[in-house]
């Protein structure tokens, strides 16, 4: 889901599924444009009758539908699957193992073409699966009313060459958090709208000896950290491709973008303890109180406002992601969404499914029993909700500013190389123009 999307994320595949993509070649990544808006109409040459699906009728009610789930899902799929049964007869199966076993039980199911109708789709697996033909197209079967209701990004990072694989039931990104106490000590009424700015007030507040330091990233060599640079490479006006979709994170701004973080640690205004935290590390010296702002995901929230957990409870609070002259704000997205496998026997009812799952009652559901934000706008204007979770109301203006990362097939290998090559640079063992021009260059296995 998010950065259980993160460190470990990416399993091997069985030798059973590589010989699979041996055999049907690696197709291109997704080349829509890194809005995440359709790319265009596809090729019929790249895709296969089970992932086409026109028009699709009513398939013969099967006594069953089976999901491959994580297990941190049990809980909301085990409540839709029993409306579901109620409302259509049909019973509803979940295979659950843990999120890092997950990618791997959906290769091996669809390998061996076993009794699958739902699969669980991280954002980064999106591509793949499209190349694959793991997922099918979902399109005919969405109105447009239908796709409106959810927030832009969250859907727009599951939709590949213009097909969506997946319909989102979860939601995440990153956002700013700060202590909202040691501004106010340090003479701040709000918090800083440009990085220049956060390093100006994370400068002040080390002189006038209120934090030891003014920011902590997630810098270990994990997932994580190019959700990070994600945000970083939009919040200063760069993206991960152009308009013909080749890789230009190496631009100016990409480039200029990782040198701030290098520099904040050569200054000394960043914790130099940054290199070892992953996401759940990180917050360690923010609800310490020893530094003013930290990126993370939504549970960072209860998580630092736990009085037993947190020693600055009730002290924190969200922003904007700070961004640049050219840029108001750019964060990344996360989340997960539901595909239908393309070897399902019950597609129809697959859907009947995922239209209950997305409903704002069970959205609700999610929320108040797992915690999960939600993928659908109005309940983010729902004032009982906003009561209830004060959080949803701080963190939704960010939605407007999201990004994702690059839709990629080969994903994992990509992001293997660029983390190494980001950490090498924070650890200040390479030249930051250098290691973005190397794997740019090296990309082009990966998306072509």
């Amino acid at each position: 889901m998010y950065f259980t999307e993160m460190e470990g994320m990416y399993v091997k595949k069985t030798a059973k599924f590589l010989c699979l993509v041996m055999s049907i070649g690696l197709l291109a990544g997704c080349g829509g444009a890194d809005n995440g808006a359709p790319a265009g109409t596809p090729d019929s040459d790249n895709s296969t009758k089970e992932n086409q699906v026109q028009n699709p009728e009513e398939t013969d009610k099967p006594e069953k539908i089976t999901i491959i789930s994580t297990t941190d899902d049990v809980i909301l799929f085990e409540h839709v699957g029993e409306q579901f049964k109620e409302k259509y007869g049909v019973s509803v199966e979940i295979g659950s193992q843990a999120y890092d076993n997950t990618h791997q039980k959906i290769a091996t199911s669809f390998s061996g073409k076993t009794d699958a109708d739902l699969i669980y789709v991280d954002v980064p697996w999106a591509a793949e699966f499209a190349s694959l033909g793991i997922t099918i197209d979902l399109d005919s079967y969405m109105t447009e009313e239908y796709k409106d209701q959810f927030i832009d990004a969250a859907l727009s990072q599951l939709v590949c060459d213009g097909r969506t694989q997946a319909i989102p039931f979860a939601n995440n990104g990153k956002w700013m958090f700060y202590n909202k106490k040691l501004l106010a000590e340090g003479g701040y009424t709000e918090a800083p709208k440009t990085w220049e700015e956060l390093k100006a007030m994370s400068q002040d507040l080390i002189d006038k000896g209120i934090v030891k330091y003014g920011i902590a990233w997630a810098g270990k060599q994990a997932e994580g950290l190019i959700c990070d640079m994600t945000t970083m490479l939009y919040s200063f006006g760069g993206s991960w491709k152009d308009d013909q979709g080749n890789m230009a994170f190496n631009s100016p701004e990409g480039v200029a973008s990782l040198q701030f973080m290098v520099d904040s640690l050569k200054e000394g205004w960043a914790d130099p303890s940054s290199l070892a935290y992953g996401d759940r590390e990180v917050l360690d010296p923010f609800m310490a109180g020893d530094i003013a702002f930290v990126m993370n995901w939504s549970f960072a929230w209860g998580l630092a406002n736990s009085p037993e957990e947190s020693q600055i409870a009730g002290d924190v609070d969200i922003a904007l992601m700070p961004g640049c002259e050219t840029t108001r704000s750019a964060a990344v997205t996360g989340g997960g969404g539901l595909g239908i496998i393309s070897t399902s026997d019950a597609p129809d009812y697959a859907w009947k499914y995922i239209e209950l799952l997305t409903s704002e009652e069970n959205q609700i559901f999610a929320l108040d029993n797992n915690g999960t934000l939600p993928t659908v706008k109005s309940l983010y204007q729902n004032e009982e909700l906003l009561q209830k979770y004060e959080y949803l109301g701080l963190m939704y203006p960010q939605y407007e500013y999201s990004q994702f990362r690059p839709q990629i097939a080969q994903y994992s290998q990509w992001s293997n190389l660029l983390q190494g090559k980001i950490s090498e640079v924070l650890a200040g063992g390479a030249d930051a123009q250098e290691a973005m021009d190397a794997v740019a260059a090296d990309s082009a296995q990966f998306v072509n």
